[in-house]
C-alpha cells in the first residue's frame, strides 16, 4: 500500500498508551497497534503517558493513535492534541479512551476538551451482563465498513453520550435502539475516528476489528490529502 497522494513520504504514526493495565491491556494493544500501522507502511512508534502529546507541534504525526486507561491526561495536554488534529493529523481513539471522571454522571470540566474532540465519553456498561458475544452491524456506504458485513464477537459493552456531530457508523443492536460501537468526525482539517472495541487479546486478533483499525488509520489520515478520492478507495481495498 502506498502512502497517501498528499504525502511524499511514508506516513507517520504515533500510538500513545496512558493509564494502568489494570483494567485494560495497554501494553498488548501498543504491539499489535504498531504491527497493524506497520503493515499499512507506517512509520509507527509507541509512547507511553501523554507527555507526548505536548511535543507534537515541534514533532507533528500524521496518525495519533490514543489508548488511554485514565492516567493523567491535563487540559493542557487535551489542548495540543486537538491543535494536532485540528491542523490535519488524524486521530484514532481506542476503546477506554473516552472514559473520563465525573460526578453524578456530569463530565468533570477538566475533560471536556477531550469528549469534545473524540465526540463521545463512556457512561456505563449497561445493564448485566456487562460482556456478552453480540453482532456489530455497520454502515455500507462509509469508507471504513464499506462492504465488511456483520460481524459477530465477544467484548464488554459500553454505553455513549455522543457529541452532535458523531456520525455512528458501526454499532451493536440493544433492544429497540443501537449502542454506537465506531463512530467518526471531523475535527478542524482533521479527521477523528474512535472505536469502542479493543478490550483484550480477543479483540486485537478478530481479523473483522483489524480491519477496522487498518482502514480507520487510513482513512484519518486521508483528511488533509489533497486526493481524498484516490486515497478512500485504497483504503476500501484493506
Amino acid at each position: 500500500m502506498t502512502p497517501p497522494p498528499a504525502l511524499s513520504r511514508p506516513p507517520t504514526a504515533i500510538v500513545v498508551l496512558n493509564g494502568d493495565d489494570v483494567y485494560e491491556d495497554l501494553f498488548s494493544a501498543g504491539l499489535k497497534l504498531t504491527e497493524l500501522l506497520a503493515g499499512l507502511g507506517f512509520a509507527a512508534r509507541t509512547a507511553m503517558g501523554t507527555a507526548r502529546l505536548a511535543a507534537l507541534a515541534q514533532a507533528p504525526a500524521d496518525l495519533i493513535v490514543l489508548y488511554t486507561a485514565m492516567g493523567h491526561f491535563p487540559p493542557a495536554r487535551q489542548a495540543a492534541l486537538a491543535g494536532a488534529v485540528g491542523a490535519g493529523a488524524g486521530l484514532l481513539a481506542v476503546h477506554a479512551s473516552n472514559v473520563f471522571p465525573s460526578a453524578d454522571g456530569r463530565l468533570d470540566e477538566d475533560f471536556r476538551l477531550a469528549y469534545e474532540l473524540i465526540g463521545s465519553r463512556y457512561v456505563s456498561h449497561g445493564p448485566r451482563p456487562h460482556e456478552s458475544r453480540f453482532v456489530v452491524e455497520s454502515e455500507p456506504g462509509h469508507m471504513i465498513t464499506r462492504n465488511r458485513g456483520p460481524f459477530a464477537i465477544s467484548h464488554e459493552h459500553y454505553q455513549l453520550e455522543l457529541a452532535a456531530d458523531a456520525e455512528v457508523v458501526a454499532w451493536r443492536q440493544v433492544g429497540a435502539g443501537r449502542e454506537p460501537v465506531l463512530h467518526v468526525r471531523q475535527h478542524g482539517r482533521g479527521r477523528v475516528c474512535y472505536l469502542q472495541l479493543g478490550h483484550d487479546m480477543r479483540a486485537w486478533d478478530d481479523p473483522f476489528v483489524r480491519t477496522l483499525i487498518t482502514r480507520a488509520a487510513w482513512w484519518a489520515v486521508a483528511g488533509a490529502s489533497t486526493d481524498r478520492e484516490s486515497t478512500e478507495k485504497e483504503a476500501v481495498a484493506v
